[in-house]
């Protein structure tokens, strides 16, 4: 089983890292960055705490306008281990012209090819990413974007019955009922902002109700968050919270609106790299294929202790400079999705201690090293993008994405 870590405990010589008690092992992470300087400190200082995350591998997209390495170079000060790779240092060649590390962009590109690049990219990454971090030994590791944030699967009185009971209602009732006597796994979860993934995987392990079989690639349920905002009589998104600190600049907080648990995007997964067998990725839904949990990239809502909640954010967070392959229309399509429901789970807000988890991130690290690594790195960064944009905008560099922007018509979905 995982070994027993001991959090630094740099407490008498900085007063910085506080940990109450030991973990029973961290986590790691692959991470693809362009241009997501904005979104990285909220999604660092989150997994950081509720995780914990403290093996990071970032790559950053060569097209990036943008240099993550001062925030990634701050987490380091709090005990992070973190790996930067650039130029696209892990490439490894494929048959296809898009597949070659030398393949050159010009105006002529067509936006397929930059597309099917990108998910070559992505596999190839997360291919040496997993390979890299089981070479050393590592463990859980989460695969998801910076906009995406590993959550608890709370039972939630709105979500209806289990997407697999298909309108049977015994079994509804059966389920309902392993629920409210408190037997069911997502009864177990600890609500308290203390609380982490690693502890609940070490007490009740992380699939068990569900597969029956112990995979070393475990798929969660995705769920949109969109842009719509709180009003105050619904939320007080400030809750819990110090007053130093402003939730509308994290999107754990601001935003409450998600899609119903009924329905799911594409799902994201964790995968024990100590059991990873050098295998190429699937695709990032379903990185290892069979060794995955499920059937496909799809996970039933009541199955999992887990979730990722996925956030659109607002338009200035979701915006990317040159040349985007999402755009203003993907951005207000996501905005206006039907049938939303508030969950309020996200800021892990205790009534009883009157805390959150940015308040158990604060006595991680102290207060006001919390408050620079997230809020005013953000705000920094957020000046830092209109001024990127604003230099873009002027000529200063446009690769004539501009005719890159113009999408094709899109193509059927493909089945996973």
């Amino acid at each position: 089983h995982h070994p027993k870590i001991d959090e630094p405990n740099l407490n008498a010589i900085t007063g910085d890292i506080i940990q109450d008690r030991p973990l029973p092992f961290s986590f790691s992470a692959c991470l693809l960055v362009k241009d997501s300087n904005i979104l990285l400190p909220e999604w660092l200082a989150y997994h950081y705490t509720v995780l914990p995350l403290r093996r990071l591998i970032v790559g950053v997209d060569p097209l990036s306008h943008t240099d993550p390495k001062q925030i990634l170079d701050s987490y380091e000060s709090i005990g992070m281990n973190i790996s930067i790779w650039t130029n696209d240092s892990f490439w490894v060649d494929g048959h296809e012209a898009h597949e070659k590390k030398d393949f050159s962009i010009t105006n002529e590109t067509a936006y397929e090819g930059l597309r099917d690049r990108h998910l070559y990219r992505q596999k190839v990454f997360f291919k040496a990413c997993m390979q890299q971090l089981h070479d050393e030994n590592q463990t859980w590791t989460l695969l998801v974007d910076t906009d995406e944030y590993l959550a608890f699967n709370y039972y939630d009185e709105q979500e209806g019955p289990p997407t697999w009971c298909n309108k049977n209602v015994t079994c509804a009732k059966d389920y309902e009922k392993l629920i409210k006597d408190g037997t069911h796994t997502r009864t177990k979860l600890d609500r308290s902002p203390t609380a982490t993934v690693a502890e609940h995987i070490d007490k009740h392990g992380v699939d068990k109700n569900y597969d029956g079989v112990d995979k070393p690639c475990v798929i969660f349920g995705r769920y949109l968050f969109v842009s719509k905002e709180s009003s105050s009589r619904e939320q007080d998104i400030q809750r819990g919270l110090d007053s130093d600190f402003n939730a509308t600049l994290f999107h754990t907080y601001r935003y409450r609106y998600r899609s119903p648990l009924s329905s799911y995007q594409l799902g994201k997964s964790i995968v024990d790299v100590s059991r990873y067998d050098g295998r190429d990725l699937k695709n990032i839904h379903r990185p290892l294929g069979n060794l995955c949990t499920g059937h496909n990239a799809y996970v039933h809502n009541a199955a999992m202790s887990f979730r990722v909640h996925h956030y659109v954010g607002s338009w200035e967070t979701f915006r990317r400079p040159g040349f985007d392959t999402r755009g203003k229309s993907f951005f207000d399509k996501r905005s206006n999705l039907k049938n939303l429901v508030v969950d309020n789970t996200t800021p892990r807000y205790s009534s009883s201690e009157n805390s959150t988890w940015l308040t158990q991130f604060a006595k991680l690290v102290g207060k006001e090293k919390a408050l620079e690594l997230s809020q005013k790195i953000r705000m920094r960064e957020e000046i830092e993008m209109d001024r990127v944009i604003a230099e873009l905008a002027n000529g200063a560099q446009l690769h004539d994405w501009d005719k890159l922007n113009k999408k094709p018509p899109k193509r059927a979905r493909q089945k996973l």
